[in-house]
């Protein structure tokens, strides 16, 4: 059974994806720190082990090098010659990344220690690649790059540009999932921006899960995009249109971008008169774009009605005019904001279901998806 996973982790995204031949982690906001969540001990039970007992993870993905997206991994994962790895790194549970997908901006823009430190074990993998070793497609030194080398696709390390599908990773087809790739985009396409930093780099995906291997329609959809704000939503909903791929925005899911802030819908700061207006394309990928019973997700501390952004009350408030009523999900509060544990969705014929216990008296459970509760397959097939 598939299955994705929502970890509550404040201002900061980590989300679990298994499918049942890989394990796939979508950034990391590992604190130390005994009032949250004890997230990398849930994850440690998520993971195969090897012969000889070391923990494995198939991919991590690092939407874009912010300390809150990579917090913490530098402490709880193995970065280095998986063939140095120690005793002592066992003793500790240092988890292996099989393989790191990265974008370029990781090897320019890393300021934090977390960031530092995969940047350091990108350039290491990367070398592999580079002088083609024979070790480059070992597990544990396996690299992937989303985006461009300049104007141009990567050559040496394997890569993705956007209107690409992933199909594979760490060496194997991937079992009833496959990730569309919209972003980023070249330096030169995107002018604009709502705040002058890397989130305008952050990788944005649909990924599309099957029920069945015979399938040949998604049943379930997860859309995400790291920070990105509104002017590289817009772009990718312009490339989408020029290219046909509009389907490829689809969503049941939709996690917020940058933490439920307001450059999803506008400029920052937020000025009330002069940017509190959201941009028509950012209203327009969600009503547009949503299916029926679709939720968006929220990867935030706790939403209170102050100047905080993000999480951004307005923004809120914004996403709940557009998905719906009991359509929004703020990770901070599942159950409750005292004890705030991972929310759940397990993949099934009608798309996703609701599967963890925090789930709230008030909410139904019904499956979410593009062949859900409104009886709609997508109506595109794989690229």
């Amino acid at each position: 059974m598939s299955k994705i996973k929502f970890y509550p982790v404040d201002n900061g995204d980590t989300v679990l994806i298994k499918v049942p031949n890989a394990t796939i982690q979508i950034d990391a906001n590992i604190r130390d720190n005994n009032d949250c969540y004890d997230v990398m001990n849930d994850i440690l039970n998520e993971l195969s082990t090897d012969n000889k007992g070391r923990y494995h993870l198939d991919l991590f993905m690092l939407t874009h090098p912010d300390e809150d997206h990579c917090r913490g991994v530098d402490d709880n994962y193995y970065l280095g010659d998986p063939d140095n790895y120690s005793d002592s790194d066992q003793e500790n549970d240092l988890v292996i990344i099989d393989e790191l997908m990265v974008t370029p901006m990781l090897f320019t823009d890393a300021t934090s220690s977390s960031a530092k430190a995969l940047k350091k074990e990108a350039n290491r993998r990367r070398n592999l690649y580079d002088d083609n070793s024979p070790a480059k497609d070992k597990a544990g030194n396996r690299l992937v790059i989303i985006g461009y080398d300049g104007n141009k696709r990567y050559d040496k390390v394997p890569s993705y540009i956007p209107g690409d599908t992933i199909k594979e990773i760490n060496g194997k087809k991937l079992s009833l999932l496959e990730f569309f790739v919209h972003s980023p985009f070249k330096d030169s396409l995107v002018e604009g921006r709502a705040e002058a930093d890397k989130n305008v780099t952050s990788i944005v995906m649909q990924a599309r899960f099957m029920y069945l291997n015979s399938d040949t329609q998604p049943s379930a959809l997860y859309l995400f995009g790291g920070d990105a704000d509104h002017y590289i939503w817009e772009e990718i909903q312009n490339q989408s249109n020029t290219h046909n791929n509009d389907k490829k925005l689809d969503f049941d899911i939709f996690m917020a971008p940058h933490h439920c802030s307001w450059t999803y819908f506008n400029d920052v700061p937020y000025k009330k008169g002069v940017t509190d207006t959201p941009v028509d394309s950012s209203k327009n990928l969600i009503t547009k774009h949503k299916t029926s019973g679709a939720v968006i997700i929220a990867s935030s501390k706790q939403i209170k009605d102050d100047d905080d952004n993000p999480p951004h009350y307005p923004a809120k408030e914004e996403y709940i005019k557009l998905i719906g009523s009991g359509k929004f999900i703020s990770l901070a509060e599942e159950p409750d904001s005292k004890n705030p544990k991972p929310v759940i969705y397990e993949v099934t014929s009608s798309g996703f279901q609701r599967k963890d216990k925090n789930q709230q008296s008030g909410s139904t459970g019904a499956a979410i998806g593009s062949s859900g509760t409104s009886g709609r397959k997508s109506s595109y097939g794989s690229k």
